[in-house]
């Protein structure tokens, strides 16, 4: 078909022959009649030397998954595998999510001639903006006659899947942050008060039978005239179950720092931190039914299980959380710290019911609830003074609702923490811990 400067020709031409012949100007007529010719004698020759099925393109990345904020490099490769030369050849490969990457180095199409029987090869680098599954491709391919006023298009359906994952810099942040004798009291192993064989004292009681000679102090043993034993704390590692709401309302905020991403960061931070102190960590996802579930376990591949998981997860349904309370407690049979993570927002009663659910099966519960104006404070600035008020007004009434939940929460001996974009890593981390340290349900 024609380009748009070769119906431009095309057009001027048929212009001035018109006018040639109307006003018997046969300059015009002649330099008409050049324009057509040029513009049509073309079209078999041209049509009559390509063969896009010779054209052939192959994709590379040097890798088909990684982290938000990593890069990748895609190489493209090019053959014509036709005996005839090809003047002028167009390749742009697709990338189906503009917001998701960024093109940062090279570009990802070329102009180029290419001889036959030969190849060129080109690339460029993307920046991993958003986490999820994406698809580069397809690729669109060119050819242009010599005058650039014919063209023939063709998209090759040749798609290469990248499933990007959340960002780990939260969790380099953190390992970064805390060394060795600083991780011990921040982020480190917080002892479950349990006597066992472990290195932390903790007391002397006088000797029974069955007891280990090998424990007896003899020390106290020579001062009360009577057999002492040594008692030792011991750490026991938790079972820690992750409820995460992916409803609709998650996506409060902007398209990169949401809600649901947000959520989804303290969920990757609280599974890595779990995991490091041996302790079980498992994941509910739900909506309206429950979308993913990895039981509980801490074996050295269930950080990449939860990964998986957490890069492919989209907001979409109403929250039913009572549900996924009724399809855990029918599968998990031993008790487990369990963190809702949930904006409580268009919830119905049965919030509450899913709640005393997980109680009434001896399950610790803590609700973390991004409150959805803190994340849209960043838009405020960008508000007339009409929709300011509305929003206010909106976050109040919200917060109302929210209260009274809370209060129905406590009388059930479980917390709820409202969280915003700036409190919410650190008031999670410190809600295991608290966990950690206070032992009772969940250990394993």
């Amino acid at each position: 078909m024609f380009t748009r400067h070769g119906r431009k020709i095309l057009m001027i031409g048929i212009f001035m022959v018109l006018i040639g012949l109307a006003f018997y100007i046969y300059f015009l007529t002649i330099l008409g009649s050049i324009l057509i010719f040029s513009s049509v004698i073309s079209y078999p020759f041209f049509y009559s030397s390509i063969n896009l099925k010779n054209v052939e393109i192959i994709r590379e990345l040097d890798k088909k998954k990684g982290f938000c904020d990593d890069y990748i490099m895609v190489k493209i490769t090019i053959r014509n595998n036709g005996n005839k030369s090809i003047d002028y050849l167009e390749i742009e490969d697709k990338i189906e999510d503009p917001l998701a990457f960024n093109v940062v180095l090279g570009e990802n199409r070329i102009s180029t001639r290419l001889d036959g029987n030969s190849e060129i090869k080109f690339s460029y680098v993307l920046y991993l903006r958003r986490r999820g599954i994406y698809r580069i491709g397809p690729t669109k391919i060119r050819i242009k006659d010599r005058l650039g006023y014919l063209v023939e298009e063709q998209e090759i359906s040749s798609y290469s899947t990248l499933l990007v994952y959340p960002t780990y810099d939260d969790v380099r942040r953190m390992e970064a942050f805390a060394s060795r004798r600083r991780q011990g009291l921040i982020f480190g192993a917080h002892r479950t008060k349990q006597k066992g064989m472990g290195t932390e004292f903790f007391g002397i009681r006088e000797y029974v039978v069955g007891d280990e000679f090998r424990r007896i102090d003899w020390k106290a043993t020579a001062r009360t005239g009577k057999h002492m034993i040594r008692e030792f704390e011991s750490e026991k590692n938790i079972r820690v179950i992750i409820f995460l709401d992916a409803s609709k309302t998650m996506t409060t905020g902007s398209v990169y720092n949401n809600k649901l991403e947000y959520s989804i960061r303290a969920a990757l931070l609280l599974s890595k931190l779990a995991l490091e102190r041996h302790d079980q960590v498992g994941l509910v996802v739900y909506s309206d039914k429950v979308k993913y579930f990895i039981e509980p376990r801490g074996t050295a591949n269930q950080f990449w299980r939860i990964l998986e998981v957490l890069a492919r997860i989209k907001a979409e349904g109403p929250k039913k959380i009572y549900n996924a309370a009724d399809f855990t407690v029918k599968r998990v049979k031993n008790d487990a710290f369990i963190f809702v993570i949930s904006d409580m927002e268009d919830i119905s009663r049965y919030f509450v019911s899913a709640i005393m659910l997980l109680r009434s099966y001896k399950h610790e519960v803590v609700v973390v609830s991004p409150f959805g104006p803190y994340f849209e404070a960043s838009a405020l600035a960008d508000m007339d003074p009409t929709d300011r008020a509305l929003l206010e007004a909106i976050s109040e009434e919200a917060w109302e609702r929210r209260i009274k939940i809370q209060e129905k929460l406590k009388r059930m001996e479980t917390n709820a923490l409202n969280v915003s974009p700036q409190d919410f890593f650190p008031l999670v981390i410190q809600e295991y811990l608290n966990m950690k340290k206070r032992g009772g349900s969940g250990i394993v």
